[in-house]
């Protein structure tokens, strides 16, 4: 593989999981030499960054980015070194040789980005409910969201000014962007999202949250005003 790949992880508070997601991408790369891992915390209280210092991670030190994920994520753009970049949740786990499926689905015809099969773990019967409702949603919409590790080239990433600023569903606009440019394609290897969201605060409650959203976005309204009531009930780092 000749082309780095540059893994961009948004933080806030978690410690339970980055020191995780990190190794498992080392481990499930089939080139890691040719990954780089960065990190950019928002101003973590709960020892997030000391989690990583013993692993290649390069970590940017941004609290003026606090509930700001967008602002993270176009940070990690710029500040990025490779060709390729794949935007991670620090709570997600990719699949086994992720690389080589990123760098296959990008050589397609007219493909300017992708994103992986959404999946759960842990599961029960709402989250598996919810977990298919997602999947056919996206296959029928062709737009992802960002438990899915989207991922594009930097050059398109730049072209389309990265992720719009202050709306909730931050990576929804992002792919539509991306789709003015060209095909967006889906990776059929699962990409394993936490489902603390989920479970944390109600199930039925976070799936309607997260419908009404996506109704809002899908008939071109914004998500701006929604963005304080997504944080105030901490449903998402």
């Amino acid at each position: 593989m000749d082309e780095k790949i540059s893994v961009i992880i948004p933080t806030l508070n978690e410690f339970e999981y980055l020191p995780g997601t990190v190794r498992q991408l080392l481990g499930a790369a089939k080139h890691p030499d040719q990954l780089e891992l960065i990190v950019i915390d928002s101003g973590s209280s709960d020892g997030t960054i000391g989690s990583v210092e013993s692993l290649p991670v390069t970590v940017f030190e941004k609290p003026e980015f606090a509930l700001k994920k967008f602002a993270s994520l176009n940070y990690g753009i710029h500040e990025a070194k490779g060709s390729i970049l794949i935007f991670l949740d620090a709570d997600t786990l990719l699949p086994y040789h992720f690389d080589v499926y990123v760098l296959k689905t990008l050589k397609q015809r007219k493909t300017v980005g992708g994103a992986f099969e959404f999946a759960f773990d842990p599961l029960n019967f709402w989250l598996r409910l919810i977990m298919l409702v997602n999947r056919f949603r996206y296959r029928m919409d062709g737009i992802y969201f960002g438990d899915q590790a989207i991922f594009c080239s930097r050059k398109v990433a730049i072209e389309v000014g990265g992720f719009p600023e202050n709306e909730l569903m931050d990576a929804a606009f992002f792919c539509r962007r991306l789709r003015k440019k060209g095909k967006m394609r889906l990776v059929r290897k699962h990409a394993v999202t936490s489902s603390r969201r989920f479970t944390e605060n109600g199930c039925i409650r976070v799936f309607w949250f997260d419908f009404t959203m996506w109704l809002r976005f899908h008939f071109f309204r914004k998500t701006t005003a929604q963005r304080e009531t997504y944080w105030r009930f901490n449903l998402d780092p």
